[in-house]
């Protein structure tokens, strides 16, 4: 079960305080990455639950999710004006590797298969959180903070 483990908890709180920072901070770029993040946690939980996860192959619900976001990044990444979107989708086709790695070497015990897939999110959120940060801090008006 993919909701069983303290794990699980700490990540949905990461999601939670990253993205709802970046909608109460940030502006466009940042309201449609936090969508995508959470749209995308919340999609791999829904497949995971229905049809369970054991790592040991690869996973074709997860992967068709992450291949969407991966799209949806991309898009972002061309089309904002910031920098973070860049660096959320080079760390989500790092995640989409792992699956396809999985492909090509199903040998990949599964454990290392299951945390390599999921490790990346905890970067492409403070990607996301630090985007959020550096946009509302350069909002007209607002000083520039130092240090």
């Amino acid at each position: 079960m993919i909701f069983n483990t303290v794990w699980a908890y700490l990540y949905y709180a990461f999601l939670i305080v990253c993205c709802g920072y970046a909608i109460l901070r940030g502006a466009r770029s940042e309201y449609f990455g936090a969508a995508v993040m959470i749209v995308g946690s919340l999609s791999t939980l829904a497949v995971a639950k229905s049809f369970g996860t054991s790592w040991s192959t690869v996973e074709e619900g997860i992967f068709a999710i992450d291949i969407i976001a991966l799209v949806a990044l991309i898009y972002l990444a061309i089309k904002s004006d910031r920098f973070w979107p860049m660096w959320a989708t080079a760390f989500h086709l790092l995640a989409v590797t792992v699956h396809t790695a999985m492909m090509v070497a199903p040998d990949i015990p599964p454990w290392a298969f299951g945390t390599g897939a999921v490790f990346w999110a905890y970067p492409m959120l403070l990607a996301l959180a630090i985007g959020s940060r550096e946009h509302a801090a350069l909002k007209p008006g607002r000083p520039i903070e130092s240090g």
